[in-house]
């Protein structure tokens, strides 16, 4: 049933072009995905390794030898890897991306962090990578966790044997890195106990509180996997090929143009792409979330009524993220994403990793989901970080204020996705302490070691958005296929100081001119032949070259693009009524100016949808 089984389980993957696979794995609507970047991981790793070549048998053998006591250590993990893989056949590179890659595996399976993991998981799981029929794999963890060789296993079994392979999917997936490793183990946990229970409750007929391998195979096969599809990519053939498995080390999107490219700070060096694939999954979170419809000044209150002592728990994240996404308005699909998609913006603030999150950075930052103008976004942070209510912020306040709009960038960009989390902060740290010392050296003309938001904006009217372009982004509107929703939120609550409404007017009649800087990259994407501003709001009307192909289709088969405007005229004013035309109408003057018997069965339906 293995062909059946397949289309089931990847059931919703292409509805993200960067999603290969999508998994819901329990009640709560927690999602697995898989990515193409996950995808060409795996396929590099067993590549490279030599392991798609090694049998099931060896692989047990090997780390058998190595195992004492039912555990296997760390070194002896290492051992075992390097008799598997000869090292001599590898670059540096190589062997640096093996090291790497399998003890990030090995880890996964070392749930209480010192160095040993449990063999029978571990060796269930890691059997992912080597050749071997899904079947193959699950009858030999089945034999393993069958402990004293009667041909069943328990519920406790069970739930080890299904977490081993789900632990085994996480390993791989880049995203999940992303969050605490409590986090995931606990999703692991809480998947595998849901899991065992409709196993058990669908296959043990006999009520004897255990499971054979037979009756596990025929609940599987009649249905079960429906609810436990994931298992299918135990088998390496069902992983699907890349179209350059060379290419592994490209961008979010393998060969794809970034849609924006900024360096990061004045001094060069590192750079941030937005690719087509996180403007889609932006643009995903606002359609579900639509979190736009409120002003920052709204997000902001609704956050604050959770914080505590300056910080925000992410118990308290969570509470508030109900009350703003009513879920009974989404599918079980769209709570599993959102509630992983707005986790990994509350988690990439988390930079002791300890669930708890400084308000006023994350509030600043998670202010680009809201409505409104870059100018918005940047006053209310910088009233946030304006402590003592002065009116103006401090060096290291100016280095928080810009930290906090890197960061939630940065939590979206799924090229940073598989950077380990502490280089991340790094990584951060440092581009905002250089662009903070750039805003003090041209901006501080007094020199009182200090910023008001007017010389902020001043500065960066007169040039500063040449050095930090990406603040850009904060308006929705200024991402190419993403609109925000201007309704009130645009307009903020409608209350506002005329001496800082002022400011920001003077601010916002250059946001036009900042446009052009800040948002380059979109015309030097190939997707985007025409770009216009439709009025004094910012909205954008984008032309791709996905519309332009559309458009030449319609006229090249249609064949209208050889009638002239006098017939097209005559044709429809005879079918049209009292200054209407009803589509009846319509549809036949269409078959008159189209002959059919020109047209292929596929040109019919494609005209039939493209001009009703």
């Amino acid at each position: 049933d293995d062909d059946a089984e397949d289309d089931e389980g990847a059931n919703g993957a292409g509805e993200d072009d960067d999603v290969v696979f999508q998994f819901v794995l329990g009640d709560d609507g927690n999602t697995l995905l898989i990515s193409a970047r996950d995808v060409a991981t795996l396929r590099r790793v067993v590549g490279t390794s030599g392991l798609g070549e090694v049998d099931l048998d060896t692989l047990h053998r090997a780390f058998s030898k190595a195992a004492t006591d039912g555990v296997l250590n760390k070194s002896a993990f290492d051992r075992v890897v390097r008799d598997l893989i000869p090292g001599e056949t590898l670059t540096k590179e190589d062997k640096a991306f093996l090291s790497f890659a399998l003890s990030n595996i090995f880890f996964a399976f070392d749930r209480d962090g010192n160095n040993v993991v449990d063999f029978d998981e571990f060796l269930s799981g890691f059997s992912l990578l080597v050749q071997g029929s899904k079947s193959d794999k699950l009858a030999l963890a089945f034999r393993m966790f069958d402990e004293d060789g009667d041909g069943y296993i328990s519920r406790l079994e069970m739930w080890k044997y299904l977490r081993a392979f789900l632990t085994m999917l996480m390993s791989v997936n880049t995203l999940s890195q992303r969050l605490p490793v409590t986090e995931v183990q606990t999703l692991v946990d809480k998947a595998a106990v849901e899991l065992t229970k409709a196993v058990f409750s669908s296959a043990d007929l006999d009520d004897d509180g255990r499971i054979s391998y037979e009756e596990f195979g025929q609940w599987y096969n009649a249905g079960g996997f429906d609810i436990i599809p994931w298992l299918e990519l135990l088998d390496l053939r069902k992983w699907p090929e890349l179209s350059d498995e060379d290419d592994y080390e490209g961008s979010a999107d393998e060969g794809a143009e970034p849609v924006f490219e900024f360096q990061l700070s004045a001094e060069g060096g590192d750079a941030l792409q937005i690719t087509a694939s996180d403007v889609a999954n932006l643009q995903r979170l606002n359609d579900k979330a639509r979190l736009q419809r409120m002003s920052p000044e709204q997000l902001y209150r609704a956050f604050a009524s959770e914080a505590k002592d300056g910080v925000l728990d992410k118990s308290g994240f969570d509470r508030v993220v109900r009350q703003l996404v009513p879920g009974e308005s989404l599918t079980k699909e769209d709570k599993g994403y959102l509630s992983f998609a707005l986790s990994n913006v509350f988690y990439a603030f988390d930079r002791d990793q300890n669930g708890v999150v400084d308000f006023n950075e994350f509030a600043s930052g998670f202010s680009i989901l809201a409505g409104g103008s870059k100018s918005d976004k940047l006053s209310l942070a910088f009233h946030l970080f304006d402590l003592d209510s002065d009116g103006y912020i401090s060096r290291r306040e100016l280095w928080e204020y810009l930290r906090a709009f890197l960061t939630v960038l940065v939590a979206l960009n799924g090229g940073m996705q598989d950077v380990d989390p502490k280089e991340l902060v790094v990584l951060i740290d440092r581009n905002a302490l250089e662009l903070t010392g750039t805003v003090f050296e041209q901006a501080d003309t007094d020199e009182d070691d200090r910023i008001s938001y007017e010389e902020f904006g001043q500065w960066y009217n007169e040039g500063g958005f040449e050095v930090i372009p990406w603040l850009e982004l904060l308006d929705l509107r200024k991402w190419p296929t993403t609109a925000a929703e201007d309704g009130a939120a645009a307009g903020g609550d409608g209350e506002e100081e005329d001496e800082e409404e002022e400011g920001e007017d003077e601010e916002e009649e250059d946001d036009d001119a900042e446009d052009d800087e800040g948002a380059n990259g979109a015309g030097e994407d190939d997707d985007v032949v025409f770009q216009f501003v439709l009025g004094d709001d910012g909205n954008t009307l984008l032309i791709s070259a996905r519309d332009v192909a559309t458009l030449r289709r319609v006229v090249g088969t249609s064949g209208l693009g050889e009638v002239d405007l006098d017939t097209l005229h005559r044709a429809f004013s005879k079918a049209a009524t009292d200054g209407v035309l009803n589509k009846s109408a319509f549809d036949r003057v269409v078959r008159d100016l189209i002959p059919g018997e020109t047209l292929t069965k596929e040109d019919k339906a494609f005209l039939s949808f493209a001009l009703s």
